[in-house]
């Protein structure tokens, strides 16, 4: 019996000890992650310039004094002076406003960085799309809030010269980050079976949530990834570009004034109907019981319509409502991204 304890005991003792070797080296690695990422964000922010000033020379429009106004607003708020007269006080203006580009896009670089696995996970698509959606929403709600600008009043040549360099960014900062970590990297240790159990049901209720935001992204995202819990009439080669194409076309259709709610019947019931489905995909292609799956994707995607709703609802009383479906179209694509 004293050996079998002192196995016991030798074991525990082991177990903590690998723990702790293991939280050690993921904090040592954060600083390697983060300056990766910082140099993705600086090659993403000369991306987003090239693009710029492409614009600039093709359709000969006169630079954008934005940068400067939001450091000239954001001086007056903190009570600071930019010292000088005349062009000097100009030029530093132009400086700051460039350096506080950088700094915006070597940031969003930088959070990137200590996720790769997200990173990688959203894939070729999504990624640049969330990436540079994410950069654009930071400068675009400084701009709101400070009162520099309305994008709510913004045509579709200015949303086009905001688009596309925050696309070129997202794809430069992704291709940087997506690569694969090295093969010589220690295996993680196999999951134990109570684990695997619950993974699927994690990603059900991601799933579910995404279903909840946006209807067809979660069912586009495993069309998508070719899951294989998903029917052979989904399997088709043929249903990838028709999975995008609908669900690109929804993103579109919830920007229409004409829209109706998601939380009418008809917005729920194929909310909840998508994401069941979903949940039924997911749990085939773990080898795992639909029904678990199947209950918490629908319930999660009834909360997260309600919530989205809710908050999207409150957010536009204070933000251009384009910025804030813009950011719901994130975390949606997001969350799928994750459950698939």
């Amino acid at each position: 019996m004293e050996g079998r304890g002192e196995g016991k005991a030798a074991f525990r003792t082991g177990t903590a000890r690998g723990r702790e070797r293991g939280h050690r080296a993921h904090v040592n690695g954060q600083p390697e992650k983060m300056l990766k990422g910082v140099v993705a964000g600086a090659a993403g922010t000369t991306a987003l310039n090239a693009v710029g000033y492409a614009d600039m020379a093709v359709r000969g429009r006169p630079a954008s004094s934005t940068p400067e106004q939001v450091v000239e607003q954001l001086a007056q708020r903190s009570g600071l002076t930019i010292p000088g007269q005349g062009q000097a006080r100009q030029s530093r203006l132009e400086g700051l406003g460039a350096l506080t580009g950088i700094a915006a896009g070597v940031g969003v670089g930088a959070g990137a960085g200590l996720v790769p696995a997200t990173v990688r996970r959203l894939g070729p698509l999504a990624g640049p799309a969330a990436i540079g959606g994410a950069a654009m929403l930071a400068t675009d709600l400084t701009i709101a809030v400070l009162g520099v600008s309305d994008p709510r009043t913004w045509d579709a040549a200015s949303w086009l010269s905001d688009v596309v360099p925050h696309l070129a960014f997202g794809a430069v900062v992704y291709g940087s980050l997506a690569e694969p970590p090295s093969a010589s990297a220690s295996p993680a240790p196999p999951a134990g079976p109570k684990h695997e159990a619950r993974a699927p049901l994690g990603r059900a209720a991601a799933l579910g949530a995404a279903t909840g935001l946006r209807g067809t992204v979660a069912l586009a995202a495993l069309i998508l990834r070719r899951s294989d819990g998903l029917p052979a009439a989904l399997r088709h080669p043929a249903a990838r570009p028709a999975a995008a194409v609908a669900d690109a076309g929804e993103l579109v259709i919830d920007k229409l004034p004409a829209t109706p709610s998601r939380l009418e019947p008809a917005g729920l019931g194929s909310r909840m109907v998508g994401a069941t489905l979903a949940g039924a995909v997911l749990a085939r292609s773990e080898g795992q019981r639909p029904i678990p799956a199947m209950a918490i994707a629908s319930a999660t995607a009834l909360a997260a319509a309600k919530i989205g709703h809710d908050a999207r609802a409150a957010l536009a009383r204070r933000l251009p409502d384009p910025v804030v479906a813009v950011t719901e179209d994130a975390l949606a694509i997001g969350l799928a991204a994750l459950g698939s």
